[in-house]
């Protein structure tokens, strides 16, 4: 087994970004270095973010007090982070959890990403939608499609958040297919 660069210090080699290490060896820098990956500027998801969740919900009470922390001074203006803040101190606590696919939702495989969508989709579960339209941000297009999947089954164009979320995401969508998908949903609500 590989352990981080041999446990040297982190700075030595700062371009890489991912490692093995081994928890017991896990300090709040290295729970700091994950969190940064959590706190972008704007909901931003990318493999890092998905990875950093993983690892932080893996590490568990050892984060607590980081996350703490975080969340006593976040002024953020999108509560999706605090959200996820908050689910990750219930999951580390062993509170019960009430959303229990959050997850897979971030986990870092993109096709569990899509599968725990259309779970929920099925159940017909819209009390996840806090947590799932963030992910259309998600750098997989197979995710940001069952998201949208999501919000037309529901007929969610007409929520206000959605349809804020949805205009601007329009804007930014790089593939056809997904970009028409979500004008569709936009001009029905």
């Amino acid at each position: 087994m590989s352990y981080l660069r041999d446990n040297k210090v982190w700075e030595e080699e700062e371009d890489l970004n991912w490692d093995v290490i081994e928890i017991s060896k896990v300090d709040d820098k290295i729970i700091g270095y994950l969190l940064d990956n959590l706190k972008l500027d704007k909901i931003d998801l990318s493999e890092n973010f998905f990875i950093a969740f993983e690892s932080l919900l893996k590490i568990g009470k050892k984060a607590r007090h980081v996350l703490n922390s975080y969340i006593k001074e976040t002024d953020e203006i999108h509560t999706f982070k605090v959200d996820i803040f908050n689910f990750m101190l219930d999951f580390i606590n062993d509170k019960e959890v009430e959303y229990l696919l959050v997850p897979q939702l971030f986990a870092p495989d993109f096709i569990i990403r899509a599968r725990t969508i259309f779970k929920i989709e099925q159940a017909g579960d819209k009390k996840y939608l806090k947590f799932i339209l963030p992910l259309l941000n998600d750098p997989d297009d197979s995710v940001r499609w069952a998201v949208l999947k999501f919000l037309d089954t529901f007929k969610m164009g007409k929520n206000p958040l959605v349809c804020k979320e949805l205009k601007c995401f329009i804007e930014n969508e790089s593939n056809p297919v997904i970009r028409e998908k979500s004008k569709e949903i936009f001009k029905n609500s």
